[in-house]
């Protein structure tokens, strides 16, 4: 999933168009999604932008992959003429007459770097001075850079050219021109999601991860992927499992679970397995938790550990609708030692425990 980001409505025109987006009830106005897509407007200005792009990051990170800003610049270099689209290799930010020291740099194929001002920028003074820095200025990318930085997400900028480096029409133009703007920073935009689409066919799926990412019978999601790709470096390392072992794994799963399990169960079940094999003593270290917690379970309440055995605490949920219930959980209770679960966390899994 990406997220799409823009400063004004009137530059994602013809994104709407091109995609049913509806919105998504959030703190603020201005957040949108669709089956592949967020899009967030932020209005205009490094405050805002970044205030609006963490905010959303924070709430939604598990499903995004890569953050993406589109949206015009002004052109700071003859090079760049209107109508031009660009790719941006760095962002600047611009803070009264001197440069933001920290800068962020995309993977993206370019030679071309963009300032962020603090102000609109209204005068050809001020765009010789900036054009020292860089080759387009705008008012959100920086901060939407560091947004994505802050959560170690990949961050892209597409820019469009709408005026030039001798211009100072600037406002004027974005206004009249927006509709035809929007259809073009798509266009450039569609060029580049073609390009990633084939490039991802053209990659055989030689590892056993992709293998496992791409099976028809699987779905994992942005978390349970990194945890694949955690587990199967694992197992390499400690050389526990080869490639065939895990495929016959997932053959007896799919077997087995594949009838009555959604791909996205089938994934967790499978992660479950793998992990039982990479890490056995936290296997026998759940068994004899469980074992302990018996006495709790029986009354019929729901009862949970840290699956990750970092924390050693036992979460009960219990309904207690009669003086009866009271009574059995309370029994429960006496016979419920935390004392052994709480060695059994340390590792301790002596048969006197």
């Amino acid at each position: 999933m990406k997220l799409l980001v823009f400063a004004h409505r009137g530059e994602a025109q013809a994104f709407f168009n091109q995609w049913e987006f509806a919105p998504v009830e959030f703190y603020f106005n201005g957040l949108f999604k669709t089956k592949n897509y967020y899009l967030l407007i932020t209005g205009e200005g490094l405050k805002d932008a970044s205030e609006k792009t963490v905010a959303v990051i924070a709430n939604f990170k598990e499903e995004l992959d890569e953050v993406i800003n589109i949206g015009i610049a002004g052109s700071l270099s003859p090079k760049l003429k209107i109508g031009d689209t660009a790719w941006v290799r760095s962002s600047y930010a611009q803070n009264a007459e001197r440069c933001e020291f920290k800068s962020f740099t995309t993977t993206q194929h370019s030679s071309l770097d963009c300032i962020s001002a603090y102000s609109r920028v209204t005068t050809l003074e001020e765009k010789k001075m900036l054009s020292s820095f860089a080759d387009m200025v705008d008012r959100e990318l920086w901060s939407i850079m560091s947004a994505a930085h802050l959560f170690d997400l990949p961050a892209f900028a597409l820019k469009l050219i709408s005026d030039e480096a001798e211009s100072d029409d600037f406002c004027r133009l974005v206004k009249e021109e927006a509709p035809a703007l929007s259809k073009k920073m798509l266009q450039a935009f569609l060029e580049r999601e073609e390009k990633t689409v084939k490039k991802a066919v053209t990659i055989v799926a030689e590892t056993l991860e992709d293998k496992l990412l791409t099976h028809p019978k699987l779905y994992f999601t942005t978390s349970q992927a990194r945890k694949l790709h955690t587990v199967l470096r694992g197992l390499s390392i400690k050389k526990t499992m080869n490639d065939d072992e895990i495929m016959t794994v997932l053959s007896t799963i799919i077997e087995g679970e594949g009838l009555e399990r959604t791909p996205k169960e089938l994934s967790k079940l499978l992660l479950m397995r793998l992990d039982q094999k990479l890490n056995p003593l936290n296997t026998k270290i759940k068994e004899k938790i469980t074992q302990n917690l018996k006495p709790l379970m029986e009354t019929g309440a729901q009862v949970s550990f840290d699956p990750e055995l970092e924390q050693d605490y036992v979460q009960l949920n219990f309904q207690i609708r009669n003086t009866k219930d009271q009574k059995k959980l309370i029994l429960a209770l006496e016979q419920f030692n935390y004392q052994k679960i709480k060695e059994i966390f340390q590792g301790n899994l002596g048969d006197d425990v």
